[in-house]
């Protein structure tokens, strides 16, 4: 999980061919203008949503949607097409799955094993649980697409985000009332 925007931006910059330097170049600033920026030096205004949303695409990394969704407790998916999609990728996507499953399993049975959780162990749980729900997710959507049910933006993002019903290309989901 990617908790503040320097941490976006430190990530970005390591993911960027050319690192931190490059990506200043990219952007039109020297490392020091980039710095001031970053640091809010000098009386330097911290990076505009523009620049900000320029420095994903350079760097071909999803942080600061990460950031953004993770401050209002949302989880972003991967959405597949029916043109990426075939029975091998449903099969890796599944495995991805179990993997991340046993993960969580893991550190519950780690985290419980003092009798108490505390924060840092909270905060692990937290995004191995995350991880394994995008990775059921985009493997729910994957089948969705293979067997050619066409899948909106629109539709996973209220199905993920709204925690309660979604209409997906035609079906209808409705969360368990707790």
């Amino acid at each position: 999980m990617v908790d503040t925007l320097k941490t976006a931006i430190r990530l970005m910059c390591k993911a960027h061919p050319a690192g931190r330097l490059g990506m200043a170049y990219d952007l039109g600033m020297t490392i020091d203008q980039f710095h001031n920026h970053l640091y809010r030096k000098c009386q330097s205004r911290f990076f505009t949503v523009d620049e900000l949303m320029k420095m994903e695409d350079l760097s071909g990394t999803n942080y600061l949607a990460e950031h953004f969704a993770s401050r209002r407790r949302l989880t972003l998916v991967d959405i597949p097409s029916m043109q990426n999609v075939d029975k091998v990728d449903l099969f890796d996507i599944e495995l991805k799955t179990d993997a991340a499953d046993g993960e969580l399993a893991s550190a519950k049975l780690a985290a419980v094993s003092d009798g108490v959780i505390d924060s840092h162990e909270h905060k692990n749980l937290s995004e191995l649980f995350h991880k394994k729900i995008r990775h059921q997710i985009h493997g729910f959507m994957g089948f969705l697409a293979l067997y050619g049910v066409g899948v909106s933006d629109h539709s996973v993002d209220m199905f993920v985000a709204s925690n309660r019903k979604a209409d997906v290309a035609g079906m209808h989901f409705e969360a368990p009332e707790a």
